[in-house]
């Protein structure tokens, strides 16, 4: 089995993947491309897709491949723009897969017409996110296929990015993911909140604008987040993986690791990141609960300080690590 190597990646790279299974098949065949599948890379070892849940985030390391010639990964040449893609995409999460129409990509009929929903295929909204920071690679954003992105002349193929996993790789790869729970109570919350109000609301960007919109429904919509358990989604990962808040216990697994350095490193850059992503998030609603009085901006704000903190846990067990080793 093959793991992509993370540290080769760079924000906004596209991979495009090839597995097993009928579906992937069939997406191959009548698209005559290798690939069936295509990701977009946001940074310290997370990417966003559309699959069968919708749109979600996932670990690049649980990505496994049984041939090198499975994956191609593809760079844009020009970087500058590559932070709003990025941010398209992750106001994506949660916007529900259509098969509808990322069938309609194989009809000539679309080739230059918009999308008839909000809904999203892989390719779409990686063509998208490109798309909403200025940059086109693809004749048709809305109806695209893996094999548009692979041909697109405003990338590059990016090699040596793939090798060999070893056994502790491919036993985490398969491990239960705590981000599929996530994707799940995401789906939950807005399904609910479709059946209560009638309303298409696909993400959770479009959520806020809603409860902004429509206070008469603030209430209910607090309700329906609160008894989904996403508000506690992050005990799970402490249960887990209660090294990362912790300097000593970090310190001590693994005495024999020589990477631990290189480790403590990355929790480090990628907490910094996540605190400042939390504390933008915290401040938009901050602002928005000072203009409105809506009970769901205070609960989300609640939500956003206790992962702040979780964070700054996580800063000081890897800058423990750092100082000691």
């Amino acid at each position: 089995m093959y793991i992509l190597e993370m540290g080769k990646l760079q924000i906004g790279d596209i991979i495009l993947t090839a597995q097993a299974g009928f579906t992937s098949k069939a997406v191959r065949l009548s698209t005559n491309c290798q690939f069936s599948h295509a990701i977009l890379y946001v940074g310290e070892g997370s990417y966003i897709h559309s699959d069968s849940l919708g749109v979600h985030s996932n670990n690049i390391q649980r990505l496994l491949f049984e041939k090198p010639s499975h994956v191609e990964v593809r760079r844009l040449k020009d970087k500058t723009l590559i932070d709003r893609a990025v941010m398209f995409a992750r106001s994506q999460i949660g916007t529900r897969y259509s098969i509808k129409e990322s069938v309609r990509t194989k009809n000539p009929i679309y080739n230059t017409g918009k999308a008839k929903t909000k809904k999203q295929f892989c390719s779409r909204l990686v063509a998208q996110s490109y798309e909403y920071a200025g940059i086109k690679l693809v004749k048709n954003s809305d109806y695209c296929s893996p094999k548009d992105l692979q041909n697109s002349t405003l990338t590059d193929e990016i090699n040596d990015v793939l090798r060999a996993a070893n056994n502790s790789e491919i036993c985490f790869a398969n491990s239960p993911s705590p981000l599929q729970r996530q994707a799940e109570v995401t789906n939950h919350i807005l399904d609910s909140v479709r059946k209560l109000t009638l309303q298409d609301v696909q993400n959770f960007e479009e959520l806020d604008t809603f409860v902004i919109e429509n206070p008469t429904y603030d209430k209910e919509i607090t309700n329906i987040v609160r008894a989904s358990g996403y508000l506690t989604l992050f005990n799970h990962e402490l249960t887990q993986n209660p090294w990362r808040y912790d300097g000593q216990l970090f310190l001590s697994i693994d005495e024999d690791t020589p990477d631990k350095r290189k480790r403590a490193k990355f929790e480090l850059d990628s907490a910094k990141d996540q605190v400042g992503l939390y504390s933008h998030n915290y401040l938009m609603c901050q602002n928005i609960r000072g203009r409105f009085s809506l009970v769901y901006f205070e609960m989300k704000m609640a939500l956003y300080r206790s992962l702040i903190e979780l964070m700054n846990k996580r800063i000081k067990a890897a800058e423990y690590v750092l100082e000691n080793s």
